[in-house]
């Protein structure tokens, strides 16, 4: 009974290891606003974040100096603005700005989640409005005159609210008890080694549940790319290039979180095998013991 106990308890601490994992990772790496955004930092690099940027920005460019400035404007003034766009997103100050906006915007992300009366409206958004400034000071040197023209704003989509606001319910409802999941599981394998019986069968017990922990990060592995899939879908921005690569970066680091659970493998074999092995005098049959008895 203590040895069925024993296994039955190692089932279900490996059916929640990709759970805990999975809620490790929230906790570390996307809760926590500077592990975000140093996951996020490297997209300043990333031509889908900086093609964004620059066409919203050279189009934002355009519109105010259409809206604002009383004089023909050059022909030419479209592809000098994509091309000053293309310039400013290349530039060595780009990734630094781009830091500072994905900091505001896990901030909005987390305030939106953590709040049960948030607004479903609108877009959540990275700032460009020092892009399309930085854009129009570039034409400035083409002789447009942008003096007339108040500061342009300019949001760049990444979700719609409604759909955090719809995550904000099961975030909250899951947020406390997901981090006694580690815990949960731990006591689990504590318990399922101190039923087992003997201490080849604790050894037994802790090595396979090692292994299924391991099996858990490679389910978690598997899953990252249909997550992905999915989450880009339900998004539904009308920059699906710039919500896809900032997905793909932050989900994609689950993979080599849970990777790292892997060591558990070698762990397991040991611990199994070892619990298996008999030395030679425990093979050896008891001298004492006869047929003639």
């Amino acid at each position: 009974m203590r040895t069925f106990s024993a296994f039955l308890l190692v089932v279900v601490a490996t059916i929640l290891a990709p759970f805990v994992i999975a809620t490790t990772w929230v906790t570390a790496r996307v809760d926590d606003r500077q592990e975000y955004v140093d996951t996020v930092a490297p997209l300043a690099e990333d031509p889908a974040v900086r093609t964004v940027m620059a066409d919203s920005a050279s189009a934002a460019a355009v519109a105010a100096l259409q809206q604002y400035v009383p004089i023909q404007l050059p022909a030419a003034v479209g592809e000098w603005a994509r091309e000053a766009a293309r310039t400013v997103v290349e530039s060595p100050a780009f990734p630094d700005y781009w830091r500072e906006t994905n900091t505001d915007l896990h901030d909005d992300v987390i305030a939106i989640l953590e709040d049960p009366d948030a607004s479903r409206s609108g877009y959540l958004t990275v700032d460009g409005s020092r892009v399309v400034a930085l854009v129009l000071a570039e034409l400035a040197g083409r002789g447009i005159p942008i003096a007339v023209l108040p500061r342009i704003p300019l949001q760049v989509p990444v979700v719609e609210r409604a759909k955090i606001v719809d995550a904000g319910p099961a975030y909250r409802a899951a947020h406390g008890p997901a981090r006694a999941l580690p815990f949960l599981w731990a006591g689990m394998v504590a318990a399922a080694v101190l039923l087992a019986s003997g201490w080849r069968g604790r050894i037994r017990t802790l090595g396979l549940a090692a292994l299924g922990g391991a099996l858990g990060a490679v389910v978690v592995m598997v899953a990252v790319g249909p997550l992905t899939d999915a989450a880009v879908d339900k998004a539904q921005t009308r920059d699906q290039d710039l919500v896809r690569v900032m997905l793909d970066t932050v989900l994609s680091s689950l993979s080599p979180y849970a990777r790292g659970f892997l060591v558990a493998v070698p762990v397991g074999i040991v611990l199994v095998a070892g619990s298996l092995w008999r030395s030679s005098r425990e093979q050896e049959p008891d001298p004492r013991v006869s047929w003639d008895q």
